[in-house]
């Protein structure tokens, strides 16, 4: 699974007008609308440049999105200022989240997670919500856990043999790719 970590201040730059082509829901908050639009954005350029797929459709099964071609697989996930957005020739799912102060403890018991720590307790809860958008812990077969400065990282994949790697943007490029600037 290719893994792409993009800052969302990257569409400070990017008119509002490209970025409504890409909204398929209605936000109150226009952060959050803004934060989903570039996330779509940059899903159509990674697979129209990167994996040069010409059919870039989206349909929603079950309310998760999906290529209409299921040429590639994709999941999405939001967090502080990051976008997650993970690709894969298999079902997967993957989620973001930063460390931030809560009563974690009170959750994790909730939820039935052994969580010791903080980060005991994101991973579980990035864990949880990967699981949750590849279609259950049934269909899990590999799991790639990581963090990135105050963030937790999980991706999950159906695949068995599944390898992960996750390029980051650097400046106007991401790391490990020869793709255009945004």
């Amino acid at each position: 699974m290719d893994i792409f970590l993009i800052k969302t201040s990257a569409a400070d730059n990017l008119s509002s007008e490209l970025l409504e082509q890409f909204g398929h829901k209605n936000f109150s908050n226009q952060k959050k609308k803004t934060e989903h639009c570039f996330s779509y954005l940059m899903l159509d350029r990674i697979l129209k440049e990167v994996y040069k797929v010409n059919e870039r459709g989206i349909e929603f099964i079950n309310g998760k999105p999906c290529l209409k071609t299921q040429e590639k697989f994709f999941s999405i996930s939001h967090s502080g200022e990051y976008i997650l957005i993970g690709f894969s020739d298999y079902e997967c799912g993957l989620d973001i989240e930063q460390i931030k102060n809560r009563n974690y403890q009170a959750i994790a018991e909730r939820m039935q997670f052994q969580a010791e720590t903080p980060e005991d307790f994101y991973k579980e809860w990035t864990k949880y919500e990967a699981e949750y958008k590849l279609g259950g812990r049934n269909k899990c077969k590999t799991v790639f856990q990581t963090s990135y400065y105050n963030y937790v990282i999980t991706a999950v994949s159906e695949n068995y043999q599944e390898k992960f790697e996750i390029y980051i943007q650097s400046g106007e490029k991401f790391s490990n790719l020869n793709i255009p600037s945004f």
